[in-house]
């Protein structure tokens, strides 16, 4: 059956309408796709308020539903953590002239796998990728071969295969998509196939020859083409309430537009020397807005890369008394559990010496005073021991207590058990 579109810019009732219409087949087990899982209680909410119980249907990203069709095979999906790891391992077994000096460093399993995601969510297959991005490609994903396993790039791929030509990969549900600017190669084949065999909503931000939708025209006429009459364009509704951002949504990008009302506050530019002090200043702006009623959950602060602006934006806020929380992961060796972790299992693994033993022991996980690990590691400098073996002994002898970690992490336990073991008991 024929895909549904719905067009028109931002906040012209696309959501609302496909939400009505999700509502309104609950009784057939609806599936709604959403850009991001931090999405999904958002729209519970929404959808409570047109019915006062959902007893059916389901929500998720487009990767949970790949998932979902994938896993109804039994097939084996890896974790971003497993996929690093075999990420690794094809690095280190692959013979690369050319890209050697750069393999040696941590980030390049990082690079490698952002272009093989690259490289997967757009259907290329290795034998299309030539030199050693090829040659690593191919062993990737002949890794992946021998594991008998997916990543969650090939998920959606494999979904859109099941589903293309095995009749049980799904049923009659309908399906609603939404929120999406464009479309991968893998969800593009998805929608396709389960548009041959199912009603298919997209909601989709676009205007006819509107400079800012420009890049989204391809999308927007390969949908329609695979709607048929089934197009909905939604005009555009003045929902702003300053004039001059009324006018900047309408005029983006084109050349010919009337003369801009004034500002008067509705955009506002801050300058200040350096990044914290920028964001004190940012901070003094929310604090009005906090202090005139607004909800802190109603408030968005926009940076171009967490990793630059995660600690000054720390120290702002948490000196202006902020509530905040930052939408993003953290790498483990940048928390003060991780830190400690990490150089426990240098020490008990890779033969590290006295700076890695004594990060663990200093770290609030390891149950010893910060005045007892001092003066042990004191003596230890004063005696010059900096060999591992004279570390530990000494160290032992100068608590007077054993260093459980160390011994379960060289115990006959399996490897992944025994730090599963040791952090339960540096967090208890």
């Amino acid at each position: 059956m024929p895909l549904a579109l719905l067009t028109g810019p931002a906040n012209a009732g696309k959501v609302a309408s496909l939400l009505d219409r999700y509502v309104a087949a609950l009784d057939r087990e609806p599936s709604l796709v959403v850009p991001n899982r931090d999405d999904v209680e958002r729209i519970e909410r929404d959808l409570l308020r047109r019915a006062p119980a959902l007893l059916g249907g389901w929500i998720g990203t487009f990767g949970d539903l790949a998932t979902r069709i994938v896993r109804s095979r039994r097939e084996v999906v890896l974790s971003p953590l497993q996929r690093g790891l075999v990420l690794r391992r094809v690095v280190s077994g692959t013979d690369l002239p050319q890209l050697d000096a750069s393999a040696r460093f941590g980030g390049f399993g990082e690079a490698l796998g952002e272009a093989v995601s690259e490289l997967e969510v757009g259907l290329v297959e290795p034998e299309e990728v030539d030199g050693e991005l090829g040659r690593l490609y191919r062993a990737y994903r002949l890794e992946l071969d021998r594991l008998g396993a997916l990543d969650r790039d090939l998920v959606a791929a494999k979904a859109a295969a099941l589903v293309a030509r095995d009749l049980a990969a799904w049923d009659e549900s309908p399906v609603f998509v939404y929120g999406f600017e464009d479309l991968t190669g893998a969800q593009w084949a998805l929608i396709e196939g389960l548009a041959a065999r199912t009603e298919v909503v997209v909601s989709l931000p676009y205007e006819p020859s509107r400079t800012a939708f420009a890049a989204l025209e391809r999308t927007a006429n390969d949908l329609a083409r695979l709607a048929g009459p089934s197009v909905e364009e939604r005009p555009a509704q003045n929902w702003y309430e300053a004039p001059a951002l009324a006018h900047l949504e309408r005029g983006l990008f084109e050349d010919a537009v009337d003369e801009a009302p004034p500002l008067d506050g509705a955009v506002r530019f801050l300058e200040a020397a350096g990044r914290r002090a920028t964001l004190e200043l940012v901070g003094d702006e929310i604090l009005d807005l906090l202090r005139g009623g607004v909800p802190p959950e109603d408030i968005g602060v926009i940076a171009p890369s967490l990793e630059g602006v995660r600690a000054p934006l720390e120290t702002a806020f948490g000196a202006l008394g902020i509530p905040f929380e930052i939408d993003g992961s953290i790498r483990l060796p940048r928390t003060s559990l991780g830190r400690g972790l990490l150089a426990l299992l240098r020490f008990a693994w890779l033969d590290g010496g006295r700076p890695e033993l004594y990060t663990f022991l200093r770290s609030r996980y390891s149950g010893l005073s910060r005045n007892r690990v001092d003066y042990a590691e004191g003596r230890l400098r004063g005696r010059g021991v900096t060999s591992p073996g004279r570390v530990e002994e000494e160290t032992r002898a100068l608590l007077g207590q054993g260093l459980v970690p160390v011994d379960r992490l060289r115990g006959d336990e399996p490897p992944l058990e025994a730090v599963e073991g040791v952090v339960h008991g540096m967090l208890s």
